[in-house]
């Protein structure tokens, strides 16, 4: 008994430290990537519609993959692997860019970043949802926040570059290596007996369940929630760090120090997530931090001062940490037997807002203003909220149900 123990302990202790790296170099390099888009625009000379475009590049890569990739999973390549080749894809693309100075070969080097990007997110939250299954606990909120943290130590990263004089080679560069170095030393992490313990695990996995009409319905407001904040959060990162350099005018610098602040707060939000979970539910958790982003995206329209500036995004990061994984909990616990396809469902819905929304408020700040896109980001944080009243009462529906 004790020895059939000791493979299951092993394989998820060092399944768990490489799933967190894997996490750490995705949010490592979405931060980088961010922050220095300032650089990237002011170095290819294009305007806030063309930056958009480029935009839509790395979400069109990044989509096309997290629809095609998850079928793969365990039947030819195990998740692991794909987390690997996905991470090292991602960090090389960042060493190549500086050089690339025709804007069609720049597009084509970020849909290549983006789709690097998809399979590692996919990869590596599958690997995520593998451990939560295995340890019973829930853990998925803690592997975001280390996510968050990525995003932090990336933003950091490229302020601090930003700050000595460093141009877009020295922060995409360093930045490309550091994701490189996290994904290979994550597969060397993993023990051999990995492979055993997963492959037992998949051996008994049973047929997917379908999804009834109610659940279905159910899943689609779901999918729906999680699109408007992902849209949200995914356009608060990515022009945040431009709306204080363009609108506010701060230097590049603080730019990067407010993209900062908006993922350590959302970092902080994460690590508490589980357990506020636990105490309030899914369904506060998400209308509480529509409303929290709402007045703090707010503050940073009306308000033109550095600290109220930087503490508002503090707050919005903080409000959207558990929006997200509090939508895809509920998912996979209405889903049932069908977990597996519910999720799906919500993901793909989640990750096209939050991949294609800042392109979409690009191409909406060229025609009209920044401050026009964060009015949208402002309205879809109130709409969030006021869908979780329908929300609340299909989810307590659906508990009573079952």
């Amino acid at each position: 008994m004790t020895s059939n123990q000791a493979v299951p302990s092993t394989w998820r202790s060092s399944s768990r430290l490489q799933c967190t790296l894997f996490f750490l170099a995705a949010g490592l390099g979405i931060g980088a990537w961010a922050s220095s888009l300032p650089l990237l625009a002011a170095g290819v000379g294009l305007d806030k519609g063309q930056l958009g475009l480029v935009l839509l590049c790395f979400a069109l890569g990044a989509i096309v993959l997290m629809m095609t990739i998850g079928r793969y999973i365990d039947r030819v390549i195990s998740n692991e692997t794909l987390s690997l080749c996905g991470g090292a894809v991602f960090g090389a693309t960042f060493l190549a860019i500086p050089f690339i100075e025709n804007p069609v070969a720049l597009g084509g080097a970020v849909v290549v970043a983006g789709a690097a990007f998809g399979t590692l997110d996919v990869a590596m939250n599958t690997g995520a949802s593998r451990i939560e299954q295995e340890t019973g606990r829930h853990l998925m909120s803690s592997f975001h926040a280390v996510f968050s943290v990525g995003n932090l130590v990336g933003a950091l990263l490229v302020g601090q570059l930003i700050g000595y004089g460093g141009g877009l080679l020295a922060c995409l560069g360093i930045a490309g290596l550091l994701v490189l170095s996290f994904s290979f030393v994550s597969r060397l992490i993993a023990g051999r007996v990995e492979h055993s313990a997963v492959s037992s695990v998949v051996g008994r996995s049973e047929p997917a369940a379908g999804l009834g009409a109610a659940q279905r319905a159910l899943i689609l407001l779901l999918g729906a929630i999680g699109f408007l904040a992902m849209l949200a959060e995914g356009g608060a990162m990515d022009w945040t760090a431009i709306y204080m350099i363009d609108v506010l005018g701060r230097p590049e610098s603080h730019g990067a120090y407010a993209f900062a602040a908006f993922a350590a707060a959302m970092a902080v939000g994460r690590f508490a997530g589980d357990g506020l979970a636990r105490r309030l539910g899914h369904g506060i958790i998400i209308r509480a931090g529509g409303l929290v982003c709402a007045v703090a995206i707010a503050i940073l329209l009306f308000v033109d001062h550095a600290f109220l500036s930087f503490a508002s995004l503090a707050l919005c990061g903080f409000g959207v940490a558990n929006m997200v994984p509090a939508v895809f909990a509920s998912a996979g616990r209405v889903g049932g037997s069908a977990a597996g396809r519910a999720i799906s469902i919500v993901t793909t819905m989640g990750y096209t807002g939050l991949l294609l929304g800042p392109a979409v408020l690009g191409f909406l700040a060229q025609a009209t203003t920044l401050v026009v896109s964060f009015v949208v980001i402002l309205i879809a944080f109130l709409v969030i909220a006021g869908m979780t009243v329908p929300l609340d009462r299909r989810l307590k529906r659906s508990r009573s149900e079952h």
